[in-house]
């Protein structure tokens, strides 16, 4: 029987037997007393949201987040949105080779990626930048972890490989403005978007996206950076100015305090590296949110939490288009 991709789920449709990744799980107690088991299936085309009514205690046990599923039931809608409902779920085990089947991916092709890094690395001309990057990524666990690591949990670059997509994607604006404003230090700009995300690489789970206890105790930022400042604190003869400046900017890079950063930019470098970072974001976020609407006709999304607004997409309607050729009668 073949496997039925999330993208490809619609209403009414009857699953049976159909193998997905547990993103995540949450078991909660109805007014009645009974389980309700609410759960995200994955797979590399999409997700869906999961719904199983008076579940059993010990198959709600049973699902382990990042692992495979077996699910039956059926495709119905909650307040719009599609939605399973659960008739059966149970654990299977998922090999190593079919992981790459579930989990979304970078949009990028790999290699066009890891060769447009490797130029960035090679152009950097300050030694000890030269030397810093080479400390961190000559080593194969965290350039292996780096390459295959998440950039968030949901809102953008949320994927295998977007880590590495996100990272060059603010290098590459950061460039632009290296082109506009003549002051920057290029290799230093370089760098630090090259090293702002690192962090992620042990904040997030690989599998499900889920922050780990780190990345909620401590965040992306200061994983980043206390890192980057031990990895400066062995390499002799470091400049101390330069160390300064790219761990600034990875702690500034947030912006603000209430938005994770504990300073605010307060070099040239790490005002282009927020700015940036918050471009890539934000606009992947919304091609994202954008591309998980489909096909409704509506002119608006639903709300985006990322963006705290809905998005507008047009009406495209037939009506609203006059034929060529013909005036419009206002």
């Amino acid at each position: 029987m073949r496997r039925i991709s999330a993208s490809e789920l619609g209403l009414d449709m009857t699953l049976k037997k159909q193998t997905f990744l547990l993103r995540d799980k949450n078991v909660t107690t109805t007014r009645a007393g009974s389980l309700m088991l609410r759960v995200t299936l994955a797979d590399r085309t999409g997700t869906v949201t999961g719904v199983y009514f008076d579940v059993p205690g010990y198959v709600a046990d049973s699902l382990v987040p990042g692992k495979g599923v077996e699910v039956t039931g059926r495709m119905g809608e909650f307040k719009g949105q599609p939605q399973l409902t659960i008739e059966r779920i149970v654990p299977v085990q998922l090999s190593l080779s079919e992981l790459g089947e579930f989990l979304p991916t970078a949009q990028r092709p790999m290699q066009e990626m890891l060769d447009e890094f490797d130029a960035l690395r090679a152009s950097i001309e300050q030694p000890d930048l030269e030397r810093l990057l080479a400390a961190i990524f000559d080593d194969p666990q965290v350039w292996a972890a780096f390459c295959q690591a998440p950039a968030a949990k949901l809102y953008h670059h949320a994927c295998i490989g977007g880590l590495l997509e996100h990272t060059l994607s603010v290098a590459r604006l950061a460039l632009t403005a290296c082109d506009l404003y003549p002051g920057l230090d290029r290799d230093l700009v370089v760098t630090v978007a090259l090293l702002h995300d690192l962090g992620k690489i042990n904040a997030y789970d690989a599998t499900t996206f889920e922050l780990t206890s780190g990345g909620c105790l401590w965040g992306h930022l200061y994983m980043t950076a206390s890192y980057v400042e031990r990895v400066i604190a062995n390499l002799p003869d470091f400049d101390a100015e330069m160390g300064l400046r790219v761990v600034h900017a990875i702690l500034a890079h947030h912006g603000r305090l209430e938005y994770g950063s504990p300073v605010r930019p307060m070099t040239l470098e790490a005002i282009v590296l927020h700015y940036a970072d918050n471009l890539d974001a934000d606009a992947r976020g919304a091609i994202d949110h954008l591309d998980r609407a489909g096909s409704d006709s509506e002119a608006f999304t639903d709300h985006s939490f990322m963006h705290d607004t809905r998005l507008y997409r047009g009406n495209h309607k037939p009506s609203d288009t006059a034929s060529p050729g013909r005036e419009n009668t206002w």
